[in-house]
């Protein structure tokens, strides 16, 4: 496979965008054709596709969002779809003031909507009567469909390994992309992730050293990860807990730069923790609407798959009963083939940087008991893949030591010995997956294929952990069908470093 992509193959390549009339200018920064008029501004965001508040697969009811951010300069923005390139149908566009540390930003988002599901859509974006982006994107798939995705955790940071893993992830052709949390370091920032994240994940080219367009080309689904908080709590005396809007007003990007499923909690029983003066926080509200506090937790299907996206930072109380019920009556309420649960800090990570935070094992029955198949977390930035495993806390241990990491939740052990992943596929358990290789500075290079190094006296040296890989960048690819699935963990070179198969009974 070449390394390189050209610019046509970029652009059609599994959906994205077909024509760009933007022309980047500085780091950042593009500027519409001279056609447009003086009056355009400059934009801070080229197009992205994100998949809106939609959950359920609703045949003739898909909805997905296309936005874009601008410096603070009016312009008159219209968006055309529709199912060819007559299009056809006219989108509302709702535009939204952010502030980002000094500056003022805009930002713009169209919806699609009504749409069938697996079925291309073409959209045409003009600003002052020019045209100014071309593309086509695809709605989700319907059950009975095999899928694809890539699922990338403490990424966004521009480093080589970052825009290598995304180049690799974009070359595979995901349908769309799961991402367990840290989106922008270092804060979560909004002018972060200017910086690191659409720089990399909407980057002009798709080559090694560079990223690539994905976010022009599917639906990028993610969570909270403690950088996407990433301030000091003067209350509390702990990093990593609060969003302080007094230090920076653009702060929580995560609320205003993704458009993700409206299912979850409209107030979360533990809310993602901010402060700042009345004004600031007002500003920020506006610009989020009801993204914030809700989009922290929510669900979505595509094809055979249920996707549970949880906020996992250390404000959760996961001994909260209300919080418990919901994640259970969302697990019992679908009747999709595979269970899928996306969080940041995962429970059964062995690594030395974050081994004590395990206030998420508090849940690990209540998964058990939805038929979960796989646990996907990041947070240690390694490669982890667990045997299959059931586990019984002994009781809530430190997990309701709100703020602190070390939430430590000791219990009983099950483990599936057995499952190899080759000709035994049938687990017996959960799989439990670290995959916070996506571009962050690796932990744990003792680790790296080091079996003896994978147990913990605090859990008895319970041996759960089949697969460690600590020595370079990845990230993990599923090919999904109705009764078995293929997880291969792709290095930042394009090199496979792990490969199970898994089928239902």
């Amino acid at each position: 496979m070449s390394h390189k992509i050209s610019r046509r193959d970029f652009l059609i390549s599994a959906g994205g965008v077909t024509f760009l009339a933007l022309t980047p200018i500085a780091r950042g920064l593009f500027a519409a054709p001279e056609a447009a008029g003086t009056g355009m501004p400059l934009f801070t965001a080229v197009p992205y596709i994100q998949p809106g508040s939609g959950s359920l697969l609703i045949p003739g009811k898909e909805e997905m969002i296309l936005a874009w951010q601008t410096e603070n300069k009016d312009a008159d923005f219209k968006f055309v779809y529709g199912l060819s390139k007559k299009y056809g149908k006219t989108a509302k566009i709702t535009r939204n003031t952010r502030l980002s540390g000094d500056a003022v930003r805009l930002n713009y988002a169209a919806k699609l909507e009504n749409l069938p599901l697996g079925t291309k859509v073409f959209y045409k974006v003009t600003g002052n009567g020019v045209t100014i982006a071309e593309g086509y994107t695809t709605t989700r798939q319907p059950r009975g469909t095999r899928v694809r995705f890539a699922a990338i955790g403490d990424n966004a940071c521009q480093n080589e390994g970052n825009r290598n893993v995304c180049h690799q992830a974009y070359l595979s052709h995901p349908d769309f992309v799961v991402s367990v949390g840290d989106n922008a370091y270092n804060q979560g920032l909004d002018a972060e992730y200017s910086k690191y994240f659409f720089m990399v994940y909407n980057a002009d080219a798709a080559e090694p050293g560079v990223g690539a367009p994905i976010l022009r080309s599917v639906p990028y689904y993610t969570v909270l990860g403690n950088h996407d908080l990433g301030f000091n709590d003067p209350e509390t005396k702990r990093g990593w807990v609060v969003a302080d809007f007094d230090s920076n007003s653009g702060a929580l990007g995560y609320y205003t730069n993704m458009y993700l499923p409206a299912n979850g909690p409209a107030i979360p029983p533990s809310p993602t923790r901010i402060r700042g003066s009345a004004e600031r926080l007002a500003a920020f509200r506006k610009a989020a609407g009801s993204r914030f506090p809700q989009m922290a937790n929510y669900s979505f299907d595509y094809g055979d798959i249920h996707f549970l996206c949880l906020d996992s930072n250390l404000q959760v109380d996961t001994t909260n009963v209300a919080y418990q019920k919901w994640i259970a009556d969302d697990l019992k309420n679908t009747d999709a083939t595979w269970k899928f649960v996306i969080l940041h800090h995962q429970p059964f990570n062995v690594g030395d940087a974050h081994y004590r935070e395990q206030h998420m094992r508090m849940l690990v029955p209540t998964f058990e008991a939805g038929g979960v198949d796989f646990v996907l977390g990041g947070h240690e930035h390694i490669y982890q893949r667990s045997m299959p495993l059931r586990f019984a806390p002994d009781g809530p241990g430190k997990a309701a030591d709100l703020y602190q990491e070390e939430r430590l939740v000791p219990g009983k052990f099950t483990i599936d010995r057995e499952f190899d992943g080759q000709n035994k596929t049938v687990p017996k358990g959960i799989l439990h997956i670290v995959t916070g290789a996506g571009g962050q500075n690796l932990h744990d290079k003792q680790m790296n294929n080091n079996p003896a190094e994978w147990t913990h006296q605090r859990d008895n040296h319970e041996a759960y952990v089949s697969k460690l890989v600590s020595d370079r960048h990845s990230y993990s690819l599923f090919d999904v069908g109705d009764e078995e699935l293929t997880m291969t963990q792709v290095d930042q070179h394009g090199n496979d470093i792990d490969r199970i198969r898994v089928t239902k009974v």
